[in-house]
């Protein structure tokens, strides 16, 4: 017995034929949807259809083609996230470079620091992958006068989508894993003669060891210095939230030994401490380079030091002053979150121009310590072996107006003071009172002693001194007219 069939089963068949009946005979490969292994066609078509289709897609497969990733990050911080993007992806272990895993053609092995005294080799230069076919090669690319790292890769298109994953992985291992962002590095960008060096290569500083409650001032300096650098530092994402800008350019002047190199030690520990990198350049010259660098490294911010900035900025204007100025008071730069400090010795020597605020917005005269100040730094010299109860406003005083190592030095005076006060053998296990206001005295003693001797005296003349002089004109004016006419009759005589 027959089944009747369903009139509407044979309509949807019906319907079905028609169209693949219609499906057009020439598909754009790109229809091809691979998934690893398996290929998707699109829906409807006929196995001619298809056929056609997977030869002409087998044949794009095996066409060449181009392209590159450029990376807003250092060339060595682009170089060790690839090698930690390939180790993740392929078990692969960069201290032995073999064929076998990069192919017939291995990469150069370089040594890249990327912590303090801690180095990893990572690949540059031109490889193949496991199961690639073709090559990818690291390079670098400019973006305005920095140096980017690149990507780049000529391969069959059937490795196409692989590729620009591993290239995408690099980006994404980037945004957390540069080996620079939020660190503290010096770094030089232009060789002695001021010329551009081919490759910078950064240098971290270890910051693990800075104390930052050894930085001691007086009140109104130390005030000033937390303010505009250190509150800048610490808390910039409070800044960003209340809408205060992270741009800033501070400039620390003072004689020798204040502290200036201080404060800027102490901001490069408590800027690693907050995420924010650190930046420490050796030359005046080479600020703008630094500013280019730090673009690239400001999320949250990027703070720039430079000692002694007067260099090029005293006296009158010069092209370098300039370049410091139109940096400092740049376009380009005026959204960033750069945090230039600068240092001087000699404030009054720096020009005008240079210290309008928005150029730099904080200028700070770093001072010898006060009496205050320096009570605070013997503590801190002295540390365990000062008798706690000790009154030290004499011995600050003595030493008010004395810069830091000054005082550290007598504090070392005073342990031989202590020694002196006590009998033989009995070892220094405190520092007395009395030693430190003796160390204090002497060495303010000795501090004026020098002073006296390199300042230049101007000695006043006596009334004797001035008459005498007075004497020796009148008499001397006379004999030079009489020495004038004889020597004019005589050249008469000798023309007669």
């Amino acid at each position: 017995m027959s089944q009747k069939i369903d009139p509407r089963l044979q309509a949807a068949v019906a319907e079905a034929v028609k169209s693949l009946s219609d499906t057009p005979k020439r598909v754009n490969v790109a229809d091809i949807v691979r998934h690893g292994e398996k290929l998707t066609l699109p829906s409807g078509m006929g196995y001619d259809d298809a056929i056609d289709l997977l030869e002409r897609r087998k044949e794009y497969e095996e066409e060449e083609t181009a392209f590159s990733e450029t990376y807003d990050v250092a060339p060595w911080d682009g170089a060790h996230a690839l090698a930690e993007v390939l180790i993740r992806k392929f078990g692969w272990a960069p201290a032995t470079s073999t064929p076998g895993f990069f192919g017939d053609t291995p990469p150069k092995l370089i040594s890249v620091e990327v912590a303090p005294g801690e180095f990893k080799r990572v690949p540059w230069g031109r490889f193949s992958l496991p199961n690639i076919h073709g090559f990818v090669q690291t390079t670098v690319s400019k973006k305005g006068n920095r140096y980017t790292f690149a990507l780049h890769a000529s391969i069959k298109r059937l490795d196409e989508e692989t590729v620009r994953s591993l290239f995408q992985e690099v980006r994404d291992y980037l945004k957390t894993g540069s080996i620079y962002q939020g660190k503290a590095i010096k770094i030089r960008f232009r060789d002695d003669d001021g010329d551009p060096l081919e490759m910078p290569e950064p240098k971290f500083l270890d910051t693990s060891k800075i104390d930052p409650a050894g930085l001691i001032y007086a009140a109104d300096v130390q005030a000033s210095v937390e303010t505009n650098l250190f509150t800048p530092i610490q808390r910039v994402h409070d800044c960003i939230a209340n809408g205060i800008p992270v741009k800033r350019g501070v400039l620390l002047g003072g004689t020798f030994g204040t502290g200036k190199t201080m404060a800027a030690t102490v901001a490069s520990r408590l800027a690693v401490d907050a995420g924010v990198t650190y930046v420490y350049i050796p030359r005046a010259d080479e600020l703008a380079d630094a500013i280019e660098f730090a673009k690239q490294y400001q999320s949250p911010a990027c703070v720039i030091f430079c000692e002694d900035v007067d260099r090029v900025t005293a006296g009158e204007r010069s092209v370098e002053m300039d370049d410091i100025l139109n940096i400092l008071d740049g376009i380009d730069t005026k959204g960033a979150n750069i945090i230039t400090v600068l240092t001087t010795n000699d404030l009054q020597s720096i020009n005008p121009a240079m210290l309008r605020p928005g150029r730099l917005d904080a200028v700070i005269d770093v001072t010898p310590p006060d009496g205050p100040a320096v009570e605070k730094l013997i503590r801190l010299y002295a540390g365990d072996t000062l008798d706690p109860g000790a009154d030290l406003t004499a011995a600050g005083e003595a030493l008010s107006g004395c810069i830091p190592a000054i005082i550290a030095e007598v504090v070392k005076r005073a342990k031989l003071s202590q020694l002196r006060l006590q009998q033989p053998g009995e070892p220094v296990a405190k520092i007395t009172q009395a030693a430190i206001v003796e160390a204090a005295r002497t060495m303010r003693a000795q501090v004026k002693l020098l002073k006296d001797r390199s300042e230049t005296k101007i000695v006043e003349p006596t009334v004797d001194v001035v008459l005498a002089n007075l004497v020796r004109i009148a008499m001397e004016e006379p004999l030079k007219a009489l020495e004038d006419i004889k020597s004019q009759i005589k050249e008469i005589e000798e023309n007669m």
